[in-house]
């Protein structure tokens, strides 16, 4: 009868702070140990829930059925449930000290706890984007305005929250913070929500307007690329490497892995460039997302200096079903840094990925 009443309580409570948020966030002054021990439970669920939407609506816009790869949807799940439980902890800490420094002694960390991890409610509600998909994947779109409009409703929840607790100078502060030290401590995670969003509408990215490259065109299983007069097929059988090109100045390596139905471009384009980051000196980055030949990929220029040589990268990749694949030009010591990377962006322009069988 005690753990009925308690679900009961705590369902309750939730429920509270879904639709009576204020009321809710009044109450947050008299919090209690019961109200914070809930919140690290609701933190696991949201967790578990938003990571279930996400995997859902990736693998409907790869045109996969979420059953087919149901264990590793709910191995996600959980290990987000734990991280996002973590990482509330981790934020309400700094929001904390945070209050401490502008002296707003009167925030306790029980009640910055609570205050950020029942904002995190309305997430529960983010499978109905994974019921909407499984149920007819032509609902994509209306489940990732679902989903968007639970993380919103959640970030309005915290600003609700806080200032139900602080004054309003302070409150604004707090809310700027913790929003801060959540997008350092999950940065990956607010990424896949990203992508989610360019699968299911990839209107957002633009084309990549680029000519592409005349020339011989290379064939592989699941590709094809045109390069220019000069290059030579020089494939190694390097594992991962699908394939691999060569010019007199310059180094073209295709890099695949398999089994990834649940990654997308930005994870694969990190882990294809590990090696070349590595020991670079004077190393800059830059990132863009764009369209090539009706399929997202991730744009990234590098390099640095290495060994005392300057070392320019220009690398293209793609996750677009259940495989990663990544274009990684090379240069060492180029004469004109805009040529070369001109010439690398028209190679990728001619790039095609077959479709997968099923």
């Amino acid at each position: 009868m005690e753990n009925t009443g308690e679900l009961a309580w705590f369902r309750g409570e939730i429920l509270r702070s879904l639709f009576h948020p204020f009321d809710f966030a009044r109450s947050l002054a008299r919090e209690h140990y019961g109200l914070g021990i809930a919140g690290v439970l609701v933190a696991l669920l949201a967790g578990a829930a938003l990571s279930i939407a996400v995997d859902a609506m990736i693998l409907v816009a790869k045109r996969f059925s979420p059953f087919e790869f149901l264990p590793q949807v709910l191995v996600d799940s959980f290990f987000l449930g734990i991280r996002l439980a973590v990482t509330v902890a981790i934020v309400a800490t700094v929001g904390y000290y945070a209050a401490r420094l502008l002296r707003a002694r009167g925030l306790t960390l029980e009640q910055a706890f609570t205050a950020f991890s029942f904002a995190l409610s309305p997430i529960l509600l983010a499978p109905i984007a994974a019921l909407l998909v499984v149920l007819a994947p032509e609902l994509l779109p209306i489940a990732g305005a679902v989903t968007v409009l639970a993380v919103v409703r959640a970030i309005a929840g915290l600003g609700i929250n806080l200032s139900a607790l602080l004054s309003p100078p302070l409150a604004v502060v707090l809310f700027v913070v913790m929003l801060a030290t959540s997008a350092l401590v999950m940065p990956d995670q607010i990424s896949r929500v990203r992508f989610a969003g360019y699968a299911i509408a990839p209107q957002l990215v633009p084309d990549f307007a680029v000519t592409p490259m005349t020339g011989t065109e290379f064939e592989a299983a699941d590709f094809t690329v045109t390069l220019p007069t000069g290059w030579k097929n020089a494939t190694s059988g390097a594992r991962g490497e699908a394939a691999r090109y060569e010019s007199d100045v310059a180094s073209l390596r295709v890099m695949r892995a398999g089994g990834v139905p649940l990654g997308t471009a930005d994870a694969y384009a990190d882990t294809a460039s590990f090696a070349e980051r590595q020991g670079l000196e004077n190393a800059f980055r830059e990132r863009s997302v764009v369209r090539i030949n009706g399929v997202i990929a991730v744009d990234d220029r590098y390099g640095g200096r290495y060994l005392g040589r300057r070392v320019l990268y220009r690398q293209f990749t793609a996750v677009p079903r259940t495989s990663g694949l990544a274009l990684i030009f090379q240069y060492i010591e180029p004469s004109n840094d805009e040529a070369v990377l001109a010439e690398a962006a028209s190679i990728a322009a001619s790039w095609r990925i077959r479709e997968e069988p099923r």
